[in-house]
Parts: C-alpha cells; sequence; structure tokens
C-alpha cells in the first residue's frame, strides 16, 4: 500500500511490529482485521504523507499544488516536468529544514493515526463439496471442492487464493477427521498427533477457488476478511454432501468428525433396521 501510493520500491519500505518503544499500542492480528484495520491506516497515513510531500514539493518548486504529482519513477513534481521532480530523500531533508519548509509545514513528512470503522464488515460466499461414500468401510472420499469467496476489493490475489486453500483444508478436517476424544475417566485418548487425525495434502483434492469483488464502505480499501471464509464454507458443505450420499439409508444426521468408524456403525444399523 505505501509503495503503491508513494511510489517508493516495496523493499524501502521497512514494517515495525512487537516493539512497544516504536509501535506503543496495538490489537495484534485476529478477526480477518489485517488489511481491513491495520491497511486502511497505512492508506490513510500514505495518503497524508502524500499531502504533505506535494504542498512541500510544490514551495520548493514555486508551483500549484495541484499541478504535482507522483512520477513514474517515484518522484514527486510538476506533471509533464519530471526532470525537476525531487525525490523523496530530498524531501525529506527539506522538511527537516526550517529554512526550507513553508513556516505551517510539519518537521518532518509523517503521519500517526489511529483507525477504526467503526462497523463490522460482512464477507460472503458459496462452497459446494462432492463426496463419495464407500459404505463397507465408512470411509468418506472428498472428490471436488468449489468455493466463491466474496471479501471486498482484492489487493493481493496470492494472499487471497491461500487464505481460501487454508481454510478450506482446515474445514474439511473439521469436517472429516479432527476430534478430541476421552477416556471414561476424563483422560484425553488424542493428545499427539498419532492419535489426532489431520489431513495432509494427500487426502484432499485440488480445489477450485474463486472470488467475486464488492467493495465495502466501511473501510478506504474497501477490503473485508477472507481469513474465516473457508472454513466457515467448506465444513458444512462437506457435512451435508456426506449425509446426503447417506440419505438412501435414512441417515439424516451425524455429528462430526465424520469418521469411517462413524459412518460404518451408522450404516451397519441403518441396515439392521431393514
Amino acid at each position: 500500500i505505501v509503495s503503491d501510493r508513494l511510489g517508493v520500491p516495496i523493499e524501502n519500505v521497512r514494517v515495525v511490529q512487537s516493539d512497544t518503544e516504536r509501535v506503543l499500542r496495538g490489537m495484534g492480528t485476529m478477526g480477518s482485521r489485517s488489511l481491513q484495520i491495520a491497511g486502511s491506516a497505512v492508506w490513510t497515513a500514505s495518503e497524508e504523507v502524500l499531502a504533505q510531500a506535494r504542498r512541500l514539493a510544490a514551495h520548493l518548486l514555486e508551483a500549484d499544488v495541484n499541478d504535482i504529482i507522483v512520477h513514474d519513477d517515484g518522484h514527486v513534481g510538476v506533471a509533464g516536468v519530471p526532470s525537476s521532480a525531487l525525490s523523496w530523500a530530498e524531501l525529506a531533508q527539506a522538511a527537516s529544514d526550517p529554512s526550507r519548509r513553508p513556516s505551517d509545514a510539519p518537521a518532518a513528512l509523517m503521519h500517526e493515526l489511529d483507525f477504526s470503522q467503526g462497523d463490522a464488515t460482512y464477507p460472503f460466499g458459496a462452497h459446494v463439496a462432492v463426496v463419495e461414500v464407500d459404505t463397507e468401510t465408512g470411509r468418506v472420499e472428498l472428490l471436488r471442492h468449489v468455493a466463491v469467496d466474496d471479501c471486498g476489493r482484492i489487493l493481493n490475489p496470492l494472499i487471497v487464493r491461500g487464505q481460501q486453500h487454508g481454510g478450506i483444508a482446515q474445514g474439511v478436517a473439521q469436517a472429516l477427521f479432527e476430534g478430541v476424544v476421552y477416556d471414561d475417566d476424563g483422560n484425553p485418548l488424542t493428545a499427539t498427533l498419532m492419535d489426532y487425525a489431520m489431513p495432509s495434502a494427500a487426502e484432499l483434492p485440488s480445489f477450485e477457488a474463486s472470488n467475486t469483488e464488492t467493495p465495502t464502505p466501511r473501510n478506504p480499501l474497501g477490503a473485508k476478511g477472507i481469513g474465516e471464509s473457508g472454513t466457515i464454507g467448506s465444513t458444512p458443505a462437506v457435512q451435508n454432501a456426506v449425509i446426503d450420499a447417506l440419505a438412501p439409508f435414512g441417515i439424516e444426521h451425524l455429528d462430526m468428525p465424520l469418521s469411517p468408524e462413524r459412518i460404518w456403525q451408522a450404516v451397519t444399523e441403518a441396515k439392521a433396521r431393514g
């Protein structure tokens, strides 16, 4: 966001986090809030710093501030006259010099703010799962999973797709594999990864993930969350697909996880009932 708004190379942008001497407050990243809140704060601060830089450049170049732009090479100057444009380093140096900056200008190109978008945003989407159930063993094979999620305006498609894939895998795991089991005395029987089932890529198909984009008015980026979308949509999609496959046996519900043992037992009991 900084690189895009200010025209500086992304390798020149340094992110400082978890340093309370530099960053005095913060709630952390949770609830798919990073881009919505932190990203919007960065965008707003970048816009203010750019406005400061344009006013300073206009003063130094004796030009109208409305004629000042960021050129393709990242320099700030008069539109159509890139040869006289100033680098960000030159502008930062001028900002710290009282003899060169306007009298009402800040002593540094900087801006600090706490961003609050007020209300929550609401991502939405649809997931469809196709499964095959082996009624002799109870094993479920996920053949296809199609997901269409709307997280508002997408800034980084690669990250969005990664969040979808990871979320779908986690949601499928909840539906088919992951379960905490205790014995009659309350001792955990699934306390290690030898007992607690988690899928690997070998148990999952290639996901078919797509997106629609409906920007939210709650923040200047139009961004919503994407971190939970895959988990929210995939779990009921897989659960419902398995129950639909078992419908001919009169099975209308099974608790998660839909383990082979649980499915086999339900099918066996249904057959016994005739």
